[in-house]
Parts: structure tokens; C-alpha cells; sequence
């Protein structure tokens, strides 16, 4: 199992501070370390990353955001963007490792090897769940994770009662391809249902913005139908 390890990174912005002049004279202790308070007094990155309960910038939904490209690319003070390249690569390589071994298929139906947040979250399966639809959930937990979990199934397209469910992510307007995909997984599997996706996506089908586009259920089901057979 991935356990973060707290010495992945050393502040807040993605500013390596053990190479910093201020850091290795002993001046400045870190902003993490410190807990936000760097020798120079208020930091503005600090308070934000702080207020959202984030470990780092790379966790946030905003970035890069505003201010973290005002500090890095800073004339004076900054490091023409390095911080944010960091950052970067500080979450591509958790979140990495947080998906080896994990099904990528998730609890609703969702394909987190074509998620647009695939970057960023490590899928609901692993100890890394930072996705989108979770986060605006009660306690972050999404309700057909939590659904699914209490009645000990691999994931929505094992419940009998999948076909009349608005639970969750089902429920929302606009978003179809989530329940279309679990009915596609009941019916012909999880193999069958990568393989579908796979070459509807190589055949210039966009995830999941096709798929929802059809405006039904009913419409995203067609379009993995379509593809299974071809």
C-alpha cells in the first residue's frame, strides 16, 4: 500500500528549500516545517494552502493558480516557474504511486486510465482519492463508494438495484456515462468494457464529453455498444 511520506516535499509552493541559502544557514526553518511562518514573516501561498486544508500546492483543484505564478515567476524573487514544475512532478509521482495495483476502474464505473483527472487523483480505490465529484461530497466521500463498500461489492455494476439508481454521481444532470458504463460492466465485464472504451477513444471519441453529450443513459450505453462490436 502507498503511504505518503511527508519528506516528499519540503514546502508549500514547490520552492525546494533544502538548497536554499536562507534554509542551509539556518535562517529560515521551511515553510512546512514551520508550519507556514518563514523567517521573513507572512506568506501569502502559506495561508492559502493552510485555509484549504492542502498539504502543498500541487494538491490544489486551482492549480497553478494566480498566486503561486505570481511568486515563481517573479522578477526579482521568483525561479522563472521552477516551483510550479515541481509541484507537478511531486504529484504525478504520488499519485504514480498511489495507483500501482489498483484496479483502474472505479467503484461508479468511471475509468480512471481515461479520466481527465487522472494526473491528479489516484482513483477511489486507492489511499489517494482526490476525485472531483468525492470532493464536493459530504466528508469527501462519494456516495456510491460508500454505497457500494457497505454492501461488500467490487463496485455499482454488482448491485441488482443498478438500473433504477440516481444515488451519487447517477443522480447528477447533465453526466450519463458514469451509470452507462456500470450497465456496460454488468452485462459484458470489465475486460470487454476497457477494450470498448480504449477504441472509442482511439476513434476520436472524446471521456466522458462524448459520452454525456448523447443527453441519456441510454445514448452513452450505445456508443460503448457500438464499439464493442466493432
Amino acid at each position: 500500500m502507498f503511504i505518503f511520506m511527508e519528506n516528499t516535499f519540503d514546502s508549500f509552493c514547490g520552492l525546494e528549500c533544502a538548497a536554499c541559502e536562507f534554509n542551509t544557514s539556518g535562517v529560515c526553518g521551511g515553510c512546512v516545517a514551520t508550519n507556514g511562518h518563514p523567517f521573513h514573516g507572512r506568506c501569502e501561498i502559506a495561508e492559502c494552502v493552510t485555509t484549504k486544508n492542502k498539504r502543498f500546492c500541487g494538491e490544489c483543484e486551482d492549480f497553478p493558480c494566480e498566486i503561486l505564478k505570481r511568486y515563481s515567476y517573479d522578477a526579482q524573487h521568483g525561479d522563472s516557474g521552477a516551483r510550479v514544475e515541481r509541484c507537478q512532478a511531486i504529484k504525478l509521482a504520488m499519485v504514480a504511486a498511489a495507483r500501482v495495483g489498483i484496479n483502474p476502474v472505479g467503484f461508479c464505473g468511471h475509468h480512471c486510465d481515461f479520466c481527465f483527472m487522472a494526473q491528479w487523483c489516484g482513483g477511489c480505490r486507492s489511499v489517494y482519492n482526490i476525485c472531483s465529484f468525492a470532493t464536493i461530497c459530504p466528508d469527501g466521500v462519494c456516495p456510491n463508494v460508500a454505497c457500494a463498500q457497505m454492501h461488500g461489492l467490487d463496485g455499482c455494476y454488482q448491485c441488482e438495484n443498478l438500473s433504477a439508481c440516481d444515488k451519487g454521481y447517477f443522480g447528477q444532470t447533465g453526466e450519463y456515462v458514469a451509470k452507462a458504463t456500470a450497465l456496460f460492466i454488468r452485462d459484458h465485464g470489465e475486460a470487454a468494457y476497457t477494450t470498448a472504451l480504449q477504441t472509442a477513444i482511439n476513434s476520436g471519441m472524446e471521456y466522458p464529453k462524448t459520452f454525456d453529450a448523447t443527453g441519456s443513459v441510454e445514448g452513452a450505453l450505445a456508443i460503448l455498444e457500438r464499439w464493442r462490436a466493432a
